[in-house]
């Protein structure tokens, strides 16, 4: 709302229920954004979005995830955002809530014009903040947008943090949290913060595999969680539930159609390898012997 006008035409690349949610955000505001759809669990392909974008001259936007927690995919942003920045002059809009501060992003060096992200995922804290990176390009587009827009005015933000304000009263104690979780990732380091995502990934899958012995959900997954198919007549639902119930650990399920299909073990943000184990052996003890 703060990038467009009524009649703008948009690409919505999706590849899970975030990216379809960009679309119904969009159709929310009276928008009819041309949708590019891919199978879930597969990432953007980069040729299709050329051949897209040579075919439909006139975008003022793209929007991109960076990564679906709905199916642990991982997009290939740098590239993506490079063939939207030779092939148009739209603007690029990444969906990083679960990406940032969990797999490489660079804003400027790639091109971005807009990334937003929330603070309950790489950025450690509770649910309730969230966040936008915003370029040159996309404050004069937010500056001449005719959507109707209030609390989330991005130009109502800009105006109070120059008085070191916010136009609304904050989440003080989610505010404080963030500032001590993001002290805890500077002192780490940003690139030694990816390191640890990629290293709990792969024990993740190791573990996963060896224990048991299912096949991973994402074709092209990200370092943020594993998705992993879940044997017929195993109702995964209940799986879930029983684990969280019994053990107090809690791991996500499948989304809409992936409902009971699946289950999505996180590895993101404080989460550690203790924790990852102990996710591991409460499935294991309930799946081993299962078949696909």
């Amino acid at each position: 709302i703060n990038l467009l006008s009524p009649g703008d035409a948009t690409l919505v690349c999706t590849t899970g229920v975030f990216g379809d949610r960009f679309v119904s955000i969009h159709q929310s505001f009276g928008l009819a954004p041309q949708v590019l759809p891919f199978e879930w669990g597969r990432a953007i392909d980069p040729d299709v979005l050329r051949k897209t974008l040579k075919s439909g001259p006139g975008l003022k936007a793209v929007f991109l995830q960076h990564t679906d927690t709905s199916t642990g995919v991982l997009n290939d942003v740098k590239t993506l955002a490079a063939i939207v920045r030779a092939e148009s002059d739209a603007l690029v809009v990444v969906d990083s809530v679960s990406g940032l501060a969990c797999e490489p992003l660079e804003t400027d060096a790639w091109g971005l014009d807009v990334v937003v992200t929330g603070s309950q995922k790489g950025l450690m804290n509770a649910p309730g903040l969230g966040f936008a990176a915003v370029s040159e390009r996309a404050w004069k587009a937010c500056d001449a947008a005719k959507l109707p827009r209030f609390n989330f005015d991005w130009r109502r933000m800009r105006k109070s943090i120059a008085d070191r304000e916010t136009p609304w009263t904050p989440a003080i104690s989610i505010v404080a949290g963030q500032a001590a979780a993001l002290q805890l990732l500077r002192a780490e380091g940003l690139e030694k913060v990816w390191a640890r995502h990629d290293d709990l990934a792969a024990h993740a899958r190791k573990l996963l595999k060896e224990k048991l012995g299912l096949p991973f959900y994402a074709k092209d997954p990200a370092n943020i969680l594993t998705g992993v198919v879940l044997p017929q007549g195993v109702d995964g639902v209940k799986l879930l539930a029983d684990i969280l119930r019994e053990e107090g650990i809690s791991i996500a399920g499948g989304q809409l159609e992936l409902k009971g299909k699946i289950f999505r073990l996180a590895h993101m943000g404080y989460i550690s390898k203790p924790d990852i184990d102990a996710g591991v052996d409460a499935l294991a003890r309930r799946l081993v012997g299962a078949k696909i």
